[in-house]
C-alpha cells in the first residue's frame, strides 16, 4: 500500500466542546502521522472554494455560516491509504449511523454538526491539503 497525505478538519461544534486532543490522539492511534497541523478560523473564501462542489446547493449558505463560526483544527495526516482508513476512523456523516467507535459515533452532535472531515478521495486530498498548507504540505 502506498504512503498518502490527505486532509482532517475538526470542526467549530467539537473545536467549542475541547474536544480538539481527544481526537487528534484517536487519529494517531489508529497509525496516522500529523504532518502539519494549524488551529485557525477558515474565512468565507476559503470555505466557498474548499465547498465549491456543494455551491447552488439548499445547505451550502448554512455550511459556510457553521465552517466560519469559530476556529478549526486544520491537519494534514499521513499514513499507508490515509484517505481510506480515515473514512473508516471517521465513520457515517450522521452519527446515528456511524459504527461503535469512530469518531462522528462518539462525539458528532448531529449531521450537520458531524465534529470532523476528511477528504473523500485521493484528488480531494490532494486539492484540500494544496489549499490549507500549500504544495510543499504534499511531498513525502
Amino acid at each position: 500500500m502506498a504512503v498518502e497525505r490527505t486532509l482532517f478538519i475538526i470542526k467549530p461544534d467539537a473545536a467549542g466542546r475541547k474536544l480538539v486532543g481527544r481526537i487528534l490522539a484517536h487519529v494517531e492511534d489508529k497509525g496516522f502521522k500529523l504532518i502539519e497541523a494549524r488551529y485557525t478560523r477558515i474565512t468565507r473564501e476559503q470555505c466557498n472554494e474548499f465547498y465549491a462542489e456543494h455551491l447552488g446547493k439548499s445547505f451550502f449558505p448554512e455550511l459556510v455560516d457553521f465552517m466560519t463560526s469559530g476556529p478549526v483544527m486544520l491537519c494534514c495526516l499521513e499514513r499507508e491509504a490515509a484517505v481510506a482508513t480515515l473514512r473508516e476512523v471517521i465513520g457515517a456523516t450522521d452519527p446515528a449511523l456511524a459504527a461503535e467507535g469512530t469518531i462522528r459515533k462518539l462525539y458528532a452532535e448531529s449531521k450537520g454538526r458531524n465534529s470532523v472531515h476528511a477528504s473523500d478521495s485521493l484528488a480531494s486530498a490532494e486539492r484540500e491539503v494544496k489549499l490549507f498548507f500549500g504544495v510543499a504540505a504534499l511531498a513525502h
